[in-house]
């Protein structure tokens, strides 16, 4: 049962006030800015708007509007906005269970957590994205193979839907509508709270340490044994550069360290850092292309030679490290960038990157960000999981990216393949379907449970879902 701390504040029906929220015109944009929306904006902050909220169709729940893909608005709709639902609620020190509310960002939980020793092993890598954002897109952390993905560590939640009401979810309790959820993109309603359960904190510093690799194959091959040993593991390759060293890199691992590194267990962040679309595409003119990207690569090198040695980090910097890489961002401007996100077996990934070495020379197309991490797990519904190697492409928006993305589709779809969803804006309904064996099985259930399809985004209508 959740027990209260005497300093967390515990949520109780608010005295009377008015129960609909006001709504605002609003310009949406997906974070990568493939997807720019005009939509109403509604930011309740009062649980009474629960009891009556209107039945107004579309509408779809919204957390950090961080989502590379447009996942929490639509043209025309109505997002509801979580931000004012933020607070700890409970907090069980026997379990380490904790209760939020969704709209809770991963660094304020975080700081909670780390005064009681905890922590969460699977969340991404900026502080501002919320905890009901994790859920809805079922996101994955630092080592999948071995934490899973973010619905692991949830152990229950309260969904709110118009014509269920409040709807308590588990494993044990409505378990179809549980997974239905977790990985749903807020389709089925609004969650409200969840209950987490944490980890005790090992130490409160990692030791950070790379390792070279010459060729693609051979980092990745290494990758497999890292995440088996290390609780951190991943991949860095340079695609910028040409001839025997495209794809070449380091192999990082990051280890819990004993006690005592008291110099490396502070982080620099006092303050959760700003990010949004908005100010992501703030530059008008991106000023990543091949010449640039491979500078770049040249200077990243020979900032990880201290980690060759091995360094020690915060663990917070070790969770969030786009904290200190914000400004990468930045440079694709306006325009914005992709990112192809899949897992694809082991044994497929030689030609899939033969594939992409070949391509991208005839468009002269600059991969900005090439990273991969080890995963395992059974593929269900359209959560992003499955067993095998997940690549990830950034490369900036363009007439060359514009044909490389659809090639990248074929591939994938040929080699058994699964694109991340969450991740890619432009994604079509038929790479999905070819991609995901449970997409119809996601819609079916998902319309049996809401018939009217009262919650929706430029994703759902996309996808067909």
């Amino acid at each position: 049962m959740m027990r209260s701390l005497p300093d967390v504040a515990i949520i109780s029906p608010p005295p009377p006030a008015s129960i609909n929220a006001p709504q605002a015109k609003s310009t949406f944009i997906s974070f990568d800015g493939g997807v720019r929306s005009q939509g109403m904006l509604q930011q309740p902050d009062r649980y009474r708007y629960w009891d009556r909220v209107a039945t107004q169709l579309p509408c779809i729940p919204r957390g950090a509007g961080l989502s590379y893909a447009a996942a929490s608005f639509l043209d025309g709709g109505l997002s509801v906005s979580h931000a004012s639902f933020d607070r700890v609620t409970g907090f069980d020190a026997a379990s380490n269970i904790v209760e939020v509310e969704s709209g809770i960002t991963l660094f304020a939980l975080h700081r909670f957590l780390s005064t009681h020793g905890l922590y969460l092993p699977v969340q991404p890598g900026h502080g501002r994205i919320t905890v009901g954002g994790c859920i809805a897109a079922d996101v994955h952390g630092k080592n999948h193979a071995r934490d899973g993905t973010f619905m692991n560590q949830v152990e229950s939640l309260t969904l709110f839907h118009p014509s269920h009401g409040l709807l308590e979810l588990s494993r044990e309790l409505e378990p179809e509508l549980f997974h239905l959820t977790c990985g749903g993109y807020g389709l089925t309603g609004h969650i409200i709270r969840a209950r987490v359960r944490a980890m005790p904190i090992p130490s409160p510093a990692v030791e950070l340490k790379a390792a070279a690799f010459s060729d693609a194959m051979e980092g990745l091959e290494q990758l497999g044994h890292a995440a088996q040993e290390a609780d951190f593991a991943y991949t860095w390759h340079d695609m910028a550069s040409a001839g025997k060293s495209f794809g070449s890199g380091y192999v990082f691992q990051a280890r819990f360290v004993p006690d005592g590194h008291e110099a490396s267990s502070q982080s620099s962040d006092a303050e959760l850092p700003q990010l949004s679309a908005d100010g992501r595409g703030a530059w008008p003119v991106g000023l990543l292309n091949s010449l640039s990207v491979h500078a770049l690569n040249v200077l990243y090198r020979r900032q990880q030679r201290p980690a060759l040695a091995g360094k020690s980090l915060a663990l917070q910097d070790a969770l969030f490290p786009v904290h200190k890489a914000q400004l990468y961002f930045k440079l694709f401007g306006a325009r914005g960038f992709h990112e192809y996100q899949v897992i694809l077996p082991l044994e497929a990934m030689r030609e899939y990157l033969d594939a992409i070495r070949t391509c991208i020379g005839q468009r002269r197309l600059a991969i900005t960000l090439a990273s991969a991490k080890a995963f395992d797990g059974p593929r269900e519904l359209l959560r992003f999981t499955g067993k095998g190697v997940c690549l990830a492409l950034n490369f900036p928006r363009g007439e060359a990216a514009h044909e490389f993305m659809p090639f990248l589709d074929e591939r994938v779809i040929a080699l058994g393949g699964v694109p991340n969803i969450i991740k890619d804006s432009r994604l079509p309904r038929a790479v999905v379907d070819a991609c995901y064996p449970g997409a119809g099985e996601f819609r079916a259930v998902l319309r049996s449970f809401d018939p009217k399809r009262m919650f929706r985004s430029e994703l759902s209508e996309r996808l067909g879902l």
